[in-house]
């Protein structure tokens, strides 16, 4: 991964492709994941489907779900009420930014023929939130999918053969996310 600032604001992400491979495969299991607790059709329009208005009376089962969605209450009775009417226009939100991250990338369903070629994408002022918010959200449901919820769990789960992996996939997005924040401060 390389961090190239724009001339005209924003910055060039270069991703290997492998990397990008990775990342669009990961966005695309989020965006799956997302449309599981999805229930409606995601409206076209951004605007209008981060107004919709619906959602669940309960925290989701799912840890990773639960990461993404919290009670924004403490009392039982006022977090059912503002979930059901949030929930559904935050999730139409994340699946629009995770299209949009998804979209950038460009594979889609087809490999690049040269997999030595890398994939370059501008992340500039407008889409940068949708980057930030996706990256986010990876990160959140991949810490709730490993128990990762305190610092000290992650060497932990470094150590442990079984999560490793997934820790240092979770370390890369924290890398990539740092880096859009840092180079968006710069710039």
């Amino acid at each position: 991964m390389r961090l190239l600032p724009l001339p005209e604001g924003g910055l060039r992400l270069r991703l290997d492709h492998d990397e990008a491979q990775l990342l669009d495969r990961l966005v695309t299991q989020l965006t799956a994941l997302l449309q599981s607790h999805s229930s409606t059709a995601l409206d076209p329009d951004p605007l209008f489907a981060s107004l919709e208005v619906g959602g669940s009376d309960a925290t989701p089962e799912d840890p990773a779900l639960a990461r993404l969605f919290p009670d924004a209450f403490e009392d039982e009775g006022d977090a059912s009420a503002f979930r059901r009417l949030t929930e559904q226009g935050l999730v139409n939100r994340k699946l629009q930014d995770a299209l949009e991250v998804t979209g950038a990338l460009g594979l889609g369903a087809e490999t690049l023929t040269d997999e030595t070629a890398s994939v370059e994408i501008d992340v500039t002022e407008k889409t940068m939130p949708a980057w930030v918010r996706t990256l986010t959200s990876l990160r959140l449901a991949i810490a709730a999918r490993i128990g990762l919820e305190r610092e000290s769990d992650h060497a932990r789960l470094l150590a442990e053969d079984e999560t490793r992996g997934t820790v240092m996939v979770y370390d890369w997005l924290a890398a990539i996310l740092d880096s859009v924040l840092r180079m968006h401060e710069t710039s």
